[in-house]
C-alpha cells in the first residue's frame, strides 16, 4: 500500500509536470502554446498503449517487479525532459514518461486488489494519494521553475522517483515486500452473463471519460491563468497554487466512492457522479471568473468519486488470473482517448473565447457516457440486488477462517 499509494502520487507528479511548465517554456522557445502542447501527444498515446503489454506482463511476472521497472523509467525519463534542448528532443523524453507511466494503473491497481481484503476504500486510499500528487503537480512545478527554472524542475521529482525505484528494489531482495500468489479477500468468479451485459457499458464509459479527464487535466492551468490570471502570486506560483487547492478540494470525493463501492452501491454511485459532472461542464461553459474555480472543484470532486468506483466494478467482472490483463485494456483504452483529450484543448482552444467550445463538447460527450453507465448490470455477479450490500459487507471484514 505505500509503495503503491507513492507510485500512484509520483505518476501525477511527473505526467502533469509538462502541462504546467508549458506555460514558461513555449515563450522561451518562442512557440505557440497550442502547438508546444501537442509534443506531449505521444506520451498520452503510449500511456495507453503499454498499458495492456504490462498489465499482461504482470500476471505473468509479478507486480513488484513491473513496479520496479516503472519508478525507474519514469524517474530517468522525466530527468532527460529537463536535458531536453528542443522540442524534438523533448518529445522523445515525454514519450518515455507516457511509456513507463503505462505500468503504474493496470499493475498498481493490480498489486492493491491482491493484497486487500476492503477493496473500495483501499482503491481510494491509493486513490486520493494520486490525488494530492495531482493537486501537487502544478504546485511543485510552478515553484521549482520559478526558483531554478523549468529544467530544475524536471529534474528534482525525476530523481525523488529513481530513488524510489531503488528502495522498492532493496525491499524486494529482503523479501519485505513479496509478491502474493492468490487474493487475500477470496471472492466468486464473475458469472458469463454478468460479464458479456457489463463489457461493453463499461468501454464506452471508460473510453469517454478518459478522453475528458485528458482534457480536462490539461485545460486547467491555461483555463486559471484566463480566468484569474497571475495575482494570486508571481509567476507560476500562484496559479500552480490554484490549481493544486482545486484537485485537494476533490480528491476527498475518492472515499466516498470507495465506501459505496464496498457497500454494493458501486453502480448507482457511478451514475450520479456523471450527472454532476454534466451539470458542472455546463455551468462552467457559461461563468467566468471566480465562479469557473467553484465548477472546476466540482469537476475534479466527481472525477474522483468515479475511479475507485470503476476500478471495483472491473475487478468484480474479472476472473482474478487476468486482473492485470483487464486493468491493462482498460488503461489500453486510452490509446485512442488520451491523445484525443489533448488534441481536442489544442483544437477547440480559442484566443478570443476561451474554453467555451471545449467545455460543451465536454458535456456533450458526457451525455453518452451517462446513457452507457446507466446500462450496467445492477446485480453483483452471483448475488440477487437485494443481497448485494451485505455481501460487499461480509467481504470487506472478510471471510470465517480467516
Amino acid at each position: 500500500m505505500f509503495f503503491a499509494g507513492l507510485g500512484h502520487a509520483l505518476f501525477h507528479i511527473v505526467a502533469a509536470l509538462f502541462l504546467t511548465l508549458a506555460l514558461l517554456m513555449a515563450p522561451a522557445w518562442r512557440i505557440a502554446y497550442s502547438d508546444l502542447i501537442g509534443v506531449w501527444t505521444l506520451g498520452a498515446f503510449l500511456l495507453g498503449a503499454g498499458a495492456p503489454i504490462a498489465g499482461w506482463l504482470s500476471d505473468k511476472l509479478g507486480e513488484t517487479r513491473l513496479m520496479i521497472v516503472y519508478f525507474l523509467g519514469l524517474g530517468g525519463s522525466a530527468m532527460l525532459c529537463g536535458l531536453a534542448d528542443r522540442p524534438q528532443t523533448l518529445r522523445w523524453a515525454l514519450a518515455g514518461i507516457g511509456a513507463f507511466g503505462a505500468i503504474y494503473h493496470p499493475v498498481g491497481t493490480a498489486w492493491v486488489v491482491k493484497n486487500v481484503q476492503r477493496r473500495g476504500r483501499s482503491i481510494a486510499a491509493v486513490g486520493i494519494a494520486g490525488s494530492i500528487g495531482v493537486a501537487l503537480a502544478s504546485l511543485i512545478a510552478g515553484a521549482l521553475a520559478d526558483h531554478a527554472g523549468w529544467r530544475f524542475a524536471f529534474m528534482v521529482p525525476g530523481a525523488v522517483t529513481v530513488a524510489c525505484g531503488l528502495a522498492l528494489a532493496a525491499a524486494y531482495v529482503t523479501r519485505r515486500v513479496v509478491d502474493r500468489d492468490s487474493d487475500l479477500l477470496p471472492v466468486a468468479e464473475p458469472a458469463t452473463r454478468q460479464v458479456r451485459r457489463a463489457f461493453l457499458p463499461l468501454v464506452v464509459s471508460m473510453a469517454l471519460t478518459t478522453l475528458i479527464y485528458y482534457a480536462f487535466s490539461t485545460m486547467l492551468p491555461k483555463w486559471m491563468e484566463r480566468e484569474i490570471g497571475l495575482s494570486l502570486g508571481e509567476g507560476l506560483t500562484g496559479i500552480g497554487g490554484l490549481v493544486t487547492f482545486i484537485y485537494l478540494a476533490g480528491a476527498l470525493a475518492q472515499f466516498v466512492g470507495g465506501h459505496f463501492a464496498d457497500r454494493g452501491r458501486a453502480r448507482e454511485i457511478y451514475v450520479v457522479s456523471f450527472v454532476m459532472k454534466l451539470a458542472a461542464l455546463l455551468f462552467a461553459a457559461f461563468v467566468g471568473g471566480w465562479p469557473t474555480v467553484l465548477a472546476a472543484i466540482v469537476i475534479a470532486f466527481v472525477f474522483d468519486i468515479a475511479a475507485p468506483v470503476e476500478n471495483v466494478l472491473i475487478a468484480r467482472y474479472t476472473p482474478a488470473r487476468r486482473r492485470g490483463l483487464a486493468y491493462g485494456v482498460r488503461h489500453g483504452i486510452a490509446i485512442a482517448a488520451a491523445p484525443l483529450g489533448v488534441g481536442m484543448v489544442a483544437l477547440l482552444y480559442e484566443p478570443a473565447a476561451g474554453f467555451v467550445t471545449l467545455l460543451l463538447a465536454m458535456a456533450a460527450i458526457v451525455c453518452v457516457v451517462l446513457i452507457a453507465a446507466s446500462l450496467l448490470p445492477s446485480e453483483r455477479p452471483g448475488r440477487s440486488s437485494h443481497g448485494e450490500g451485505r455481501f460487499s459487507r461480509e467481504a470487506s471484514r472478510g471471510f470465517p477462517g480467516e
